[in-house]
């Protein structure tokens, strides 16, 4: 899964529209709901019954979600999950990357080398500037180590398969 280029401010007004859509979707269905309910099943257990709009609520914008998935403007927002979802598998596996990396495996550096840009990538596209400057030395390093072992890595090197390889 290689690096997809992505308008920044486009992808940022784009999240954040989406955000505050879900917000008022989800305030304005869960009160609506929770009215109803109450209309139609009594004051008796108000805690139960807002409950009950609450996940009727969340419910309902997630379905939404679903059918909406496809539609071109959430390109970009569904391969920025997917990146970060595929950084997270790596994330849970850095134990075991770290004993590779020690050891001067390949496919851990491999690994590593992507996790690391894409990371960087991440964080650029959503101006988390405050550890970009950490990353770019971890980079720095990996590239230094790589440089010793004389290996040619590219960030289109990685797949889903090398964390099970570990």
């Amino acid at each position: 899964m290689g690096f997809k280029a992505i308008d920044k401010a486009s992808y940022q007004q784009r999240v954040s529209r989406l955000q505050w859509a879900l917000i008022a979707a989800l305030l304005l269905i869960g009160l609506s709901l929770s009215e109803l309910y109450h209309q139609l099943w009594g004051h008796d257990s108000g805690l139960w019954l807002n409950f009950a709009a609450v996940v009727s609520a969340l419910a309902l914008v997630s379905i939404a979600l679903y059918l909406l998935r496809d539609r071109p403007w959430m390109e970009d927002i569904r391969y920025v999950l997917r990146l970060k979802s595929e950084l997270n598998r790596i994330y849970r596996s850095s134990r075991a990357l770290e004993e590779a990396l020690q050891r001067d495996d390949e496919t851990a550096i491999r690994i590593r080398y992507y996790s690391l840009h894409g990371s960087y990538y991440l964080y650029q596209l959503e101006n988390n500037t405050l550890t970009l400057e950490e990353l770019s030395e971890q980079i720095q390093q990996l590239d230094e180590q790589i440089a010793c072992l004389g290996l040619q890595v590219s960030v289109d090197d990685y797949h889903a398969g090398l964390l099970k390889a570990l």
